[in-house]
């Protein structure tokens, strides 16, 4: 094997292990959906909510705490057994703190996580006494996003493309309920 042939090679192997670790992250922007809350907030939201996730000791129970900001802002705080989250998230001992706020694109509703000075987008879903959040993958769109407008405008172009969304599934919290 020539040295041209040998750096190919390792820059097809690095350029592999480079979307693997990509593929494994929860999208993250300097933008919002929408440059400020425009939504009220959902009283039936606010409370405590639990689940298992599955993680890399397997399925280890996360707790979810949405309290008022303001009448269009949550204050979030993600508890639990979440150390696979160390290296995309600061956290804080256990948790990851943060504030949220709704945005409408065509009658579905996406949470704009705002922690550390990022924005995290996730599809939102309340049905059935039953909330789940599922973040979008890093993958979800292959466009270079320089302002909200154009965020909006990849998340309502994915949705209205795709028949099933590019979630980051390791970092859903799927199916939680109310708990005290």
């Amino acid at each position: 094997m020539t040295n041209q042939n040998f750096r190919q090679a390792g820059f097809f192997f690095a350029a592999i292990g480079l979307s693997v670790l990509l593929s494994g992250c929860p999208y993250s922007s300097p933008y919002r959906l929408d440059n400020e809350p425009e939504t009220f907030i959902d009283k039936d939201l606010l409370g405590k909510w639990a689940t298992l996730a599955e993680t890399k000791k397997g399925m280890q129970p996360v707790k979810l705490v949405l309290t008022e900001k303001n009448d269009k802002e949550y204050n979030l705080a993600i508890l639990g057994y979440i150390d696979d989250l160390k290296p995309y998230v600061y956290m804080t001992g256990d948790s990851i703190k943060g504030t949220a706020f709704i945005s409408m694109i065509k009658n579905a509703s996406f949470l704009n996580i705002v922690i550390s000075g990022q924005t995290y987008i996730s599809k939102l879903i309340y049905l059935e006494n039953k909330l789940s959040i599922l973040p979008l993958a890093e993958r979800f769109t292959a466009k270079y996003i320089k302002s909200g407008e154009q965020l909006r405008k990849a998340v309502e172009f994915h949705f209205d493309t795709r028949l099933r969304p590019i979630y980051d599934q390791s970092f859903c919290l799927k199916d939680m309920v109310r708990v005290n």
